[in-house]
């Protein structure tokens, strides 16, 4: 571990990052911005001239928290006085394609950048970024760099409608993407392709080859994904169950290219031109710049690449200077760049486990290597792997945790295979992509390429079916995140500084979490509430009692992993739900279901009138009520989920304000919970 006082960019880094939540926070204008600039400038300036440096050195972090406020004001393109939220009754606007064409069961989905709109016959600049889904029926693909001229009718993303529901809507916004549009036959025209051909174009076609040269060499979806997600840094062709397989056994980090792949590649290049250049030479330095930016734009300058890549040579140069005494400084230049050009990567979570993950490898890793002194050079390499493993995995679990809810119990098994694999497969497949064309040669080295995936899948497949590869179905707060890094940092001090204070601190932090984990886990068994979800195009009913959790929906969302996946996780985790079934209600017929929570009815034929039966809740789906005819003695509450089309819960939300009936409609609520504990809805 390095001290404080030797890694002076730390609290440049800190104030950076504070400077870029409150701008976010509260927004602050351009004027304000300049005025707080300007008068750190101004006390800065006097201090220095009347050499009152200690003043002078303390005003200078501060500017960084005012190029915080700077960076955010000037990225979010909201602020721009043409950006297309700000404009309202335009008939037309004009995009070009600015991503890869990523293919989708029934739609193909990109982004595009606006720069113009169409309002009474006259084009007129705009500015603004959108998502567009063109359907497939459409007959059209959309690609990098072509124009459309599309009808305006896109909507805003909107905000999460489900308890504990991934804000989409906050991390699209956060990459200045604030409506979707959903594109069918008639709603678009072609215009040609734009002229203005960047770097980001050439990028794109390098991605494109790829996908071709994988296409021919390798047979199945599920090589396809793991080899363009390894090697070029496109997912659109991961399937939900390898994702899944990767997950379960920590190794997922290796389907987004990133650190490791950098990694991987910086040490070949390094090994290649050590051969012919000296490494105290200058162009030593160029040929590893050149090849490391080359690798990105090859992957898209993608947001993962574009970071790994810019600390990479960051660390190079700081080597070639001889100021690579302490690393982590150079390690937190590099995040300070890059936050300046795009300040919202702080909120991403490739780039706070990327950055975790190689600060634990610097401070850990190089004591932890040597808790072991092994002499046979296969067990050493092995033993070094998993040592870089571990250091990586003690910084990056509260927050994966906190993220993803799971804990993969056998990445000590995983990863040194994933390593060694990754260090053969990656430079085997940029080299299986250029020499693609040459007979013979190619096809080897395709075959090669073939038989490592294959080898990789089948082995991250063993690990994930192993018995209790993974703890998961948990949650903990951002407090417990805190208090589990002061543990960590605690004890890392212990056998640092070998002073009891920091063993005492780390036994109380974790009596603390033990005592507040035990009483979160007895609030659970006692839970008792049923929420209404809000599913576009279906409906969905959970009831949870204790820590199991019932959810019932028609057959064919009982049977999606993804509904589960991006509707239900976090809330059952946050519930500490460890039993889960779900029940199907058939398409040809209403149910009446009662337990000990509540009686409620769901209506799913057309036309169909409820039970005699006495229940509280009358949920309506697939467009079963019309109107409220025989609903006149009804005192409890109408809910109306998503599968009804929207000309049908306007026409009943209309009859229901007349006749004074309580209604409530999912698409306009979202979810609604009822908790029994508490006596209390949400």
């Amino acid at each position: 571990m390095f001290p404080l006082k030797s890694i002076p960019t730390l609290r440049y880094f800190v104030l950076l990052v504070l400077g870029i939540y409150l701008s976010e926070r509260f927004h602050p204008s351009l004027l304000e911005i300049c005025v707080f600039l300007g008068t750190i400038s101004f006390l800065g300036g006097i201090s220095f001239l009347s050499k009152k440096l200690r003043f002078f050195r303390h005003s200078v972090p501060f500017l960084f928290l005012g190029l915080g406020f700077l960076s955010y004001y000037f990225y979010n393109q909201k602020n721009n006085p043409d950006h297309i939220t700000k404009m309202d009754g335009f008939e037309n606007y004009m995009a070009v394609i600015d991503s890869y064409t990523e293919t989708k069961p029934k739609t193909y989905k990109v982004t595009a950048e606006i720069f113009a709109v169409k309002k009474d016959s006259l084009w007129k600049k705009a500015s603004g970024k959108t998502m567009l889904y063109f359907n497939k029926e459409a007959g059209t693909m959309p690609k990098f760099g072509e124009v459309f001229i599309i009808k305006n009718s896109f909507r805003e993303i909107e905000p999460p409608k489900n308890p504990l529901e991934f804000d989409y809507k906050t991390y699209q916004a956060r990459r200045n993407i604030y409506t979707h549009h959903f594109l069918r036959d008639g709603d678009f025209v072609n215009a040609g392709v734009s002229p203005h051909k960047g770097i980001l174009y050439y990028g794109n076609k390098l991605n494109v080859y790829t996908h071709t040269v994988f296409k021919q060499i390798l047979d199945n979806p599920k090589q396809m994904g793991v080899a363009e997600a390894m090697i070029g840094g496109m997912k659109a062709e991961l399937d939900f169950e390898t994702k899944q397989w990767y997950s379960a056994t920590g190794a997922i980090h290796v389907l987004a290219v990133s650190g490791m792949h950098v990694a991987i590649l910086f040490f070949v290049i390094n090994a290649f031109f050590g051969l012919f250049v000296n490494k105290d030479k200058p162009l030593f330095l160029f040929l590893i710049l050149v090849s490391l930016w080359s690798y990105a734009v090859f992957t898209g300058l993608s947001a993962s690449v574009c970071r790994s890549t810019l600390m990479f040579s960051m660390i190079q140069i700081g080597v070639f200077i001889k100021r690579d005494n302490n690393p982590v400084n150079t390690l937190l230049l590099s995040a300070i760049i890059l936050l300046l050009i795009v300040p919202n990567w702080i909120y991403e979570v490739g780039f706070q486990l990327s950055y975790l993950a190689v600060l634990g490898i610097l401070i850990i890793y190089p004591k932890f290597r040597n808790l072991f002194e092994i002499k046979w050079k296969p067990l050493r390499w092995i033993w070094e792997i998993s040592a870089v493993s571990i250091s990586a995995q003690i910084l990056t679990v509260p927050l994966s945790i906190y993220y993803f809810h799971q804990f993969p119990n056998y990445f000590l098994l995983s990863n040194p295979v994933v390593s060694i694999v990754s260090s053969i497969l990656i430079p085997l497949g940029l080299l299986s992509i250029i020499l693609f064309k040459i007979p013979l040669l190619g096809s080897f080295l395709g075959l090669l390429l073939k038989w490592l995936i294959n080898a990789l899948n089948a082995c991250i497949f063993f690990i994930a079916e192993l018995p209790n590869a993974l703890t998961k179905g948990f949650s903990i707060s951002v407090l417990t995140v805190i208090l589990l890094y002061i543990v960590i940092s605690a004890i890392l001090l212990f056998f640092k500084k070998r002073e009891v204070l920091y063993l005492k601190i780390a036994s109380t932090l974790i009596a603390i979490l033990a005592i507040k984990g035990s009483y979160s886990l007895f609030q659970q068994s006692k839970q008792k509430e049923i929420t209404f979800h809000f599913i576009p195009n279906g409906s969905g009913i959970s009831i949870i009692e204790g820590r199991s959790a019932t959810f019932i929906a028609s057959d064919s969302l009982c049977h999606e992993p993804l509904i589960y996946q991006f509707h239900l996780k976090n809330y059952y985790d946050a519930k500490g739900i460890n039993q889960f079934k779900t029940k199907s209600l058939s398409d040809d017929q209403n149910a009446l279901i009662q337990n000990n929570l509540e009686h409620f009815e769901v209506l799913r034929i057309e036309n169909s009138e409820p039970s005699k039966e006495n229940f509280n809740y009358l949920v309506s789906s697939e467009n079963s009520l019309k109107n409220l005819k025989g609903l006149e003695n009804f005192d409890g509450t109408i809910i109306i989920d998503g599968s009804n089309k929207k000309w049908v819960v306007d026409k009943l939300k209309e009859e229901a304000s007349t006749k004074a009936k309580k209604m409530i409609v999912l698409y306009d609520t979202g979810s609604k919970t009822i908790n029994f504990n508490h006596e209390e809805s949400n």
